[in-house]
């Protein structure tokens, strides 16, 4: 069950990025993903992910590199 909320969110918040694109006509849905959009939303999650790593390691004296 987590993980399928997670995985909700994970594309959830690709589609508001704009990486991920669904439209609908008539019967048919069609969803195309925007390869470029996910690697640099997927490389600014990693930045910011290291930022919070290295800010929370400093204030208790750990050195991470």
């Amino acid at each position: 069950m987590r993980t399928l909320l997670l995985v909700g969110l994970v594309v959830g918040g690709l589609v508001v990025a704009g990486a991920i694109h669904i439209s609908q006509s008539g019967d048919t849905i069609e969803i195309t993903v925007d390869r470029q959009k996910v690697e640099a939303v997927a490389d600014g999650v990693i930045r910011e992910g290291e930022a919070v790593l290295e800010s929370a390691a400093a204030e208790r004296g750990i050195q991470l590199k």
